[in-house]
């Protein structure tokens, strides 16, 4: 995770909670967690405190002030325990991540998470999946988009879950979720082609919000294996996009989630990442760590 950026989980509780006995009564405030850790990658995790709901008129003009900078994140693999460092990293919106070269993910470990900060605690697992890997990337026109597909073999034996990511070069500084990104492998045939939809952050102008991919543009794939835990929560998050687009539906469900003590996620990735060129769609690189 993306993967996304801080606020998204309490932005999409302010657009679920559409009835009003829902937020006549203030919401009390509470931590929210966005982490990951990919194999071969390190340890990333943003907090925040959530934003009350209430029926009272409220200013979101700086949400900076949500942002946790001074909380315990401590991550361990079972055979060690280190405390991550919070900085300032540009790439991320809020631009302030907790992280570490101390740990690093490997596909079939346990980790475990663990955050405080004044009367907030917090805590949750998670495993890494092992590694499946793309078989391709092809391009394609449909209704004078780009479509970026992706080919994927799955293994008839084992029940997996899939996610994709994109970022698009000179647009995006960190991943984001792609649009249809969640992936159960009991729903398809293998081998299977997979439209890789870009996403976009709500934090866009209008003209970003409405990009349209062409064959001009640069894009790196993140594709994860994930467990049955993100699956439900990245299918909740996909709903609960799709869902508030239409004012004429509202989606009440709360968004499934394995942090104990708060709101938020806590995944490990079993990822590989893909470059695809502006001149070379059906030929992807893939990115070495």
């Amino acid at each position: 995770m993306r993967h996304l950026i801080l606020f998204t989980f309490t932005a999409l509780l302010l657009l679920t909670s559409c009835d009003k006995k829902i937020y006549t009564n203030e919401t009390p405030q509470e931590i929210v967690v966005e982490g990951w850790i990919d194999a071969g990658g390190y340890p990333i995790v943003m907090l925040s405190k959530s934003i009350p709901i209430s029926s009272e008129w409220q200013s979101f003009e700086n949400l900076d002030e949500y942002v946790i900078k001074w909380g315990k994140v401590t991550v361990s693999d079972g055979e060690k325990e280190v405390v991550l460092t919070g900085k300032y990293d540009s790439d991320y919106y809020p631009p302030y991540i907790y992280t570490t070269t101390e740990i690093q993910g490997v596909a079939g470990k346990k980790y475990k998470l663990m955050v405080s900060y004044n009367e907030f605690y917090a805590e949750a697992e998670t495993t890494i999946p092992e590694i499946v890997e793309l078989e391709a990337i092809y391009g394609t026109y449909s209704d004078n988009k780009y479509i970026l597909k992706a080919k994927i073999d799955d293994n008839p034996n084992e029940h997996n879950y899939y996610k994709f990511f994109a970022r698009v070069i000179d647009r995006d500084n960190m991943y984001l979720s792609s649009n249809i990104a969640v992936i159960n492998d009991a729903d398809y045939n293998f081998p299977a082609e997979i439209p890789i939809e870009i996403g976009s952050s709500m934090l866009y102008d209008k003209h970003l919000r409405d990009f349209v991919l062409t064959k001009e543009h640069s894009v790196r794939i993140k594709f994860a294996a994930i467990d049955s835990v993100a699956y439900t929560f990245w299918n909740d998050y996909k709903n609960v996009v799709e869902i508030s687009r239409n004012s004429m539906f509202r989606y009440n469900n709360n968004i499934h989630s394995n942090i104990k003590g708060g709101l938020g996620y806590w995944f490990g990735y079993g990822a590989t990442e893909y470059l695809c060129l502006s001149n070379k769609h059906n030929e992807p690189i893939k990115i070495s760590r």
